[in-house]
C-alpha cells in the first residue's frame, strides 16, 4: 500500500482585502505519496499556486491565510508550525521551484551564495564544505563551468540555466517532497525537455516525491504518475494519469483535452472552453463551473456535487456521474 508523505484536507485559504474576501482554495483535498510524482492542472486563478504557497507556509507576508483545514506532513500538521519550526522544514524537508527564477532569485546576490546558504543552515557544512556541496549541484543539474557560475550573479545567466539553478538550490537538501510550480513556463521547449530530464532523474536517483503545479497537459502526460484537476478554488476531478487522459469524466476536464493541439490534424480553429473562471469574491451558486458548462441542467446551478467514484481511484465531482440525479 502507498505511503502518504503529504495529506491536505479540507484546505481553505482566503485572502482578506479592502474589496471584500478571496476564497482562493476553498476546501481542497489532496494526497502525494512517497515518491511519485502528482500533476495538478488548472487555468489561472484555479488556486494551484495558493494551494502552494499554503503547504510552504509562505503567506505570512500577504493579506492571506488558511482559515481552515489540515496541512500533514508525515504526520505533522504544518498549519499549526510556528515559523521557527517551518523554517527547518522548508527548503530541507520541502523544496519548491518558483514559476519565474528571476524574480525568486536575489539579483544582488552571487549564484554560489544563494545555494550555500540552504545548506549551511539546514546540514551544517562549514563554508568550504558547503562551496564543494553547490558546486557539485550546479555540475548535477548540467550547468557547465560550475566553478565560474558560483561566483556570477543571476543576470549573467540565460533563463534555462536559472531555472537550472533554482532545481540545484531546491535538491540541494535532498527534499522528501519538491513543489514545482510552472517550472517551464517561461522556457522555450528544448530548454523545456532538458528540464523534465533532469527532474526525472533526479526523482529516480533520490526518491523524491513530486507536486507539479503546471496548466501543460503535454508536460502532465510525460511527467505525472496522478493527476488532479482544479477549478475555481476546488478539485473537480482525481485519478492516475492514465485514467485522466483515457476517461476524463467532469465537462472541464474533457475542455482541457479538446483544447490541446493535435499534431499533424489540421483544424480551422483550435476548441476552447467559453467563458472565464468565475470571481473567487462573486462564485455562483451550485456546482462552480456551471456556467460555462454545455451539459448543465437545473439540479447543476442550485446544488454542488460531491465526488462520485467512477472507477478505483478515479473520481469526478459533476452530477453527470451520479445515475440518480439524472
Amino acid at each position: 500500500m502507498d505511503k502518504k508523505i503529504l495529506e491536505i484536507k479540507n484546505l481553505k485559504t482566503h485572502f482578506f482585502t479592502d474589496n471584500g474576501t478571496v476564497k482562493a482554495v476553498d476546501g481542497v483535498d489532496i494526497h502525494i505519496n512517497e515518491g511519485e510524482t502528482l500533476g495538478v492542472v488548472g487555468e489561472s486563478g484555479s488556486g494551484k499556486s495558493v494551494t502552494s504557497l499554503s503547504i510552504m507556509g509562505l503567506l505570512n507576508d500577504t493579506s492571506g491565510r488558511i482559515v481552515d483545514g489540515k496541512i500533514e506532513f508525515q504526520g505533522r500538521n504544518l498549519v499549526n508550525l510556528k515559523e521557527e519550526d517551518m523554517r527547518k522544514i522548508r527548503g530541507n524537508d520541502i523544496a519548491m521551484i518558483f514559476q519565474e527564477p528571476m524574480t525568486s532569485l536575489n539579483p544582488v546576490l552571487r549564484i554560489g551564495k544563494q545555494i550555500s546558504e540552504a545548506i549551511k543552515l539546514h546540514l551544517k557544512y562549514d563554508k568550504q564544505k558547503a562551496k564543494e556541496h553547490t558546486i557539485n549541484m550546479l555540475k548535477l543539474v548540467g550547468i557547465p563551468r560550475a566553478e565560474n557560475i558560483y561566483s556570477e550573479f543571476p543576470f549573467q545567466l540565460s533563463g534555462g540555466m536559472r531555472q537550472r539553478v533554482m532545481i540545484a538550490m531546491a535538491m540541494a537538501c535532498n527534499p522528501k517532497l519538491l513543489i514545482a510550480d510552472e517550472p517551464t513556463t517561461a522556457l522555450d521547449v528544448t530548454i523545456q525537455a532538458q528540464i523534465l530530464d533532469l527532474m526525472k532523474k533526479l526523482k529516480e536517483d533520490v526518491g523524491t516525491a513530486i507536486m507539479f503545479v503546471t496548466h501543460d497537459l503535454g508536460v502532465v502526460a510525460e511527467m505525472c504518475d496522478r493527476v488532479v484537476v482544479m477549478y475555481a478554488g476546488r478539485v473537480v476531478e482525481h485519478g492516475d494519469v492514465y485514467q485522466i487522459f483515457e476517461n476524463p469524466k467532469h465537462p472541464y476536464t474533457k475542455g482541457l483535452l479538446k483544447s490541446v493541439p493535435v499534431l499533424r490534424q489540421k483544424v480551422d480553429r483550435l476548441a476552447s472552453i467559453p467563458g472565464n473562471v468565475p470571481s473567487p469574491k462573486n462564485m455562483p451558486k451550485g456546482c462552480k463551473f456551471a456556467p460555462r458548462c454545455e451539459n448543465a441542467f437545473d439540479k447543476c446551478w442550485e446544488e454542488e456535487p460531491s465526488f462520485y467514484d467512477i472507477e478505483e481511484n478515479h473520481s469526478s465531482k459533476c452530477w453527470l456521474c451520479n445515475r440518480k440525479s439524472l
